[in-house]
């Protein structure tokens, strides 16, 4: 029905498709909007009891108005086909939202809370909704639930209620048994009468599937699946997770007690349940937090106690060994100076094809290094940064990528791995930020084509595409949702069978696995499994020779998981620290498979720049401010100059310290173990601070007292939210989104409430002017950038100024500091470029023009701060930095 239009209703595109109709996105012409359009096929409007059903779930909804509700606009019939118009919901379900491991308890109560508020309505009104299960909830971009689905509503006996609505008789009658197996309750299963506890049971089951990540009752068939649902119960969710709160535990399994006298009555006082353990929860949590400040001493002493014991084990174990006993280990490949990544094995295991910037750390070419011998063979000589060089299956070709000019575009190129001409293949074009994830290719088995990571165009993301080597074709592969960046890191099983790839959730460390079963003609025979949630951010897998287990890099390591057979993916022992982008080569006779990777370390560290007043150039050098062995970024004075925030992951993991003006007494503000962790900005009365971290997978926006406390999280929604800032007088937080399925600047309350979307342009780490009128951005992060403004209030944004790294600028009343730098290149990532021309500049806004306040500040990384008196600069730069390749022998 793709292109036909039903009455004004343009249909575009297929949404979905149940038991009660397929659903489409189309156009409402007359008023211009999207809508979601569920249609009846034909073919099955001869069977009255479906299509009545079909009617009854356009007037069962209709009739209700509830934010939590999908809003039904009409129900009409053409050309013997019945379809309902309804809001259409930009946004996920709730089972593509919930992870192998369950959601938060925070955020499962979120959306509980909104559900059962939703329901209620609906049973006021005399409403059962009969199909409650977590495919039949979206989620919104703004993080809204919303029930979909009453096509199974069945009208319960009436009630004196101004929102009760007569509806037409009951149209499945008792002794039928209908909806989702593993969602129903006892008498539903039975085909007994039913009520409002049905969906109570119902609803039970649900957030039993949020917190745990599995469902309540399973089986084999549907018979074994409903036998259970009658007779057992199920495993008390705490057994499956220890962060669940005993009352809320307490509450799914009353809600799932066979007896529906015993479960909660009305979903009313179900929803009170949960708004008091969403209360008394946080209040929990403080205390805990206060415990374990308390008890910090013990738990370094135990921290230490257990390494010593472990390392005493361990030589224990290597002393006991039997004879000839061999234990794997890893050896440099290559220790030469500069960036040496993306290796890939040949099909022999003999040659590793890599890209390295030379021996004079300038440009990134293609190199072959024979393993155990002789010196590595230069490939390709072009200016561009070339890289992910992949070796073909067959052995015939190294396909590989080179930066155009234009930002965000590649070439892809053959080229035989011991050298000869190149080919061009095609162009592929990156927009949705994730050109610093690689790899973006993978050959297919048969060396007839390749994976490829590719643009669907500007607002989309990435998605993966098969290329024809012979007719240079793409078909696309993969469809990402709109709150993802893209698919990339592409990985075929040597099968053929499966594919494997992460999947970007709009921040660079934000990321999930997937499996995808393929079809002999290389396209999806399924749909796309998560593997691994994304609080793990793994990325680069690499197939083991059996297409039985996936290796992949995760936070500082190398990790194993068997596939498709889903396991718990297992860290790599005694190796593979600061590991990433494995691959490992098919066994040879006489000789195991190899696995190589790539060690990658760096240490960034504050440093200072001390000037004689606003835009004056430098007085001294740079100096080193405040190092330790571990990075140190994202430095930030407080308002009144006297004390200095930064991140830090010192301490093991990501965290927010605090530190006096002069970088002495530094203490954990706030420890969240998460990698990505960092943006701290100071609350004007410099009482509070927000940041960003992904520790509950999804980047989010969180506030912590600057006096101590527990970081409180601001957003809780699926989407990406990150460099949180506040407004000059305090009411307001800006952040940046992807909610709309792009990266866009957002602002919330500062005391809590609904976010409002500011810009219609991509863009970063927004800050206010120092009179409020105007909010500052940068529009990307991964290449040089513009410096965008735009009204505090809204409206068009307005090119300042170009080039700036990252998000180092800082706007003061008469200029903007920012970090640039002359050399780099279009589409070229900044880590992979010299590092010593960056400078600091200052640009007046009276004279518009720029000028130097220092140089040859060194590879930089992210924020920039400057003293309220003007006479300190802050930034964050790389000063070491590791990236070898790394070989393990005889891999198994």
């Amino acid at each position: 029905m793709i292109g036909q239009t039903l009455d004004h209703y343009r249909i575009e595109s297929k949404l979905g498709e149940g038991g009660m109709g397929v659903v489409y996105k189309a156009r409402d012409t007359h008023l211009d909007r999207w809508v979601a359009i569920k249609v009846l096929p034909a073919d099955k409007v001869a069977d009255s009891g479906r299509r009545q059903r079909f009617v009854q779930e356009a007037k069962a909804a209709s009739a209700l108005n509830h934010p939590n509700i999908v809003t039904i606009h009409d129900i009409r019939s053409q050309d013997g086909s019945d379809f309902i118009v309804m809001e259409y919901i930009e946004g996920r379900t709730l089972d593509e939202l919930i992870t192998p491991k369950g959601m938060s308890p925070t955020l499962a109560l979120k959306y509980a809370v909104q559900i059962a508020d939703a329901l209620a309505k609906a049973h006021g009104a005399g409403i059962l909704h009969r199909d409650l299960k977590p495919s039949n909830v979206m989620v919104t971009r703004e993080g809204r639930s919303k029930i979909l689905d009453f096509g199974l509503a069945k009208l319960l006996e009436p009630v004196d209620s101004a929102d009760a609505t007569t509806l037409t008789r009951p149209v499945t009658e008792e002794g039928s048994v209908m909806g989702t197996p593993a969602y129903m309750s006892p008498e539903q299963a039975d085909g007994r009468k039913l009520d409002a506890r049905s969906d109570i049971f119902s609803f039970g089951s649900v957030l039993y599937e949020m917190v745990t990540g599995r469902k309540p009752f399973t089986g084999d068939s549907r018979l074994l699946m409903l036998t259970k649902i009658v007779r057992e119960d199920p495993t008390p969710p705490s057994e499956l997770s220890s962060s669940i709160p005993p009352e809320l535990e307490r509450i799914i399994l009353r809600c799932l007690r066979k007896d529906a006298a015993r479960r909660y009555q009305t979903m009313a006082d179900l929803k009170v349940a949960l708004e008091d353990v969403e209360q008394e929860s946080g209040s929990v949590k403080q205390e805990q937090q206060a415990s374990l400040r308390r008890g910090w001493v013990w738990a370094v002493l135990m921290g230490v106690l257990l390494i010593a014991g472990f390392v005493a084990w361990r030589a224990w174990q290597m002393r006991r060994a039997p004879e000839g006993a061999e234990l794997l280990r890893s050896v440099p490949l290559s220790s030469s100076p500069g960036v040496a990544r993306y290796p890939s094995l040949s099909p022999d295991g003999n040659y590793v094809a890599y890209s390295w910037n030379g021996p004079q750390q300038n440009n990134p070419d293609i190199y072959v290094q024979q393993i155990g011998s002789g010196s590595p063979l230069r490939l390709t000589t072009d200016a561009s940064n070339d890289y992910n060089p992949i070796w073909s299956p067959d052995g015939r070709w190294l396909a590989f990528l080179r930066s155009q000019s234009q930002a965000g575009t590649s070439g892809l190129l053959l080229i035989p791995p011991l050298g000869g001409p190149e080919r061009k293949l095609t162009e592929i074009r990156v927009l949705g930020g994730i050109t610093v994830t690689p790899p973006h290719l993978a050959w297919c088995p048969d060396s007839s084509c390749l994976v490829v990571t590719d643009s669907l165009g500007e607002g989309k993301p990435d998605a993966l595409f098969v290329l024809s080597l012979e007719t240079a074709e793409k078909n696309q592969l993969t469809d990402p949702p709109l709150l993802a960046s893209g698919d990339t890191n592409p990985a075929i099983s040597p099968d053929g069978s499966w594919l494997v790839f992460r999947r970007q959730l709009g921040g660079v460390f934000n990321g999930e696995l997937y499996r995808l079963p393929l079809g002999k003609s290389m396209d999806a025979a399924g749909e796309p499994r998560l593997l691994t949630v994304a609080a793990m951010d793994a990325r680069s897998p690499a197939w083991m020779p059996d297409s039985k287990e996936i290796l992949f890099s995760s936070g500082e390591g190398l990790w194993r998981m068997l596939v498709p057979r889903d396991s718990t993916p297992v860290r790599l022992p005694f190796f593979g620290e600061n590991g990433l982008m494995p691959v490992v080569s098919r066994p040879q006779s006489g000789r195991a498979a190899r696995l190589v990777y790539v060690r990658s370390f760096q240490d960034a560290n504050i440093w200072r720049v001390e000037t004689s007043g606003p835009g004056a150039p430098a007085s001294s050098p740079p100096a080193l401010f405040i190092s330790s062995t571990r990075g140190e970024w994202f430095p930030e004075f407080s308002p009144d100059g006297r004390r200095l925030a930064f991140a830090s992951d010192r301490s093991g993991g990501g965290g927010i310290w605090l530190a006096e003006a002069d970088g002495s007494n530094a203490v954990a503000l706030a420890s969240m173990n998460a990698f990505a962790t960092g943006a701290p900005r100071w609350s004007p009365n410099g009482e509070g601070i927000v940041f960003h971290s992904n520790r509950e997978g999804q980047g989010e926006v969180y506030m912590v007292p600057t006096a101590g406390g527990k970081p409180r999280n601001l957003t809780s929604h699926p989407a990406t939210d990150s460099f949180p800032s506040f407004s000059r007088d305090g009411k307001w937080i800006y952040f940046s989104s992807n909610r709309t399925g792009e990266r866009r600047i957002w602002k919330i309350p500062a005391s809590g409430g609904d976010a409002v979307q500011i810009t219609n342009i991509g863009g970063y780490a927004p800050i206010e002017s120092p009179d409020g009128a105007y909010i500052y951005y940068v529009q990307t992060l991964d290449r040089p950038s513009p410096l965008l403004r735009v009204p505090a209030s809204g409206g068009v944004p307005v090119k300042v100024l170009d080039g700036v790294v990252l998000s180092n600028f800082v706007v003061r009343e008469g200029g903007i500091y920012y970090i640039n730098r002359p050399s780099d290149q279009g589409g070229v990532y900044y880590l992979d470029l010299p590092s010593g021309d960056t400078r600091l500049q200052y640009f007046d806004l009276a004279t518009r023009r720029s000028t130097t306040v220092a140089g040859n500040l060194g590879r930089v990384d992210n924020f920039l701060t400057v003293s309220p008196d003007g006479h300190t600069i802050l930034y964050s730069r790389m000063d070491s930095s590791v990236d070898d390749l790394m070989l393990v022998e005889n891999f198994r």
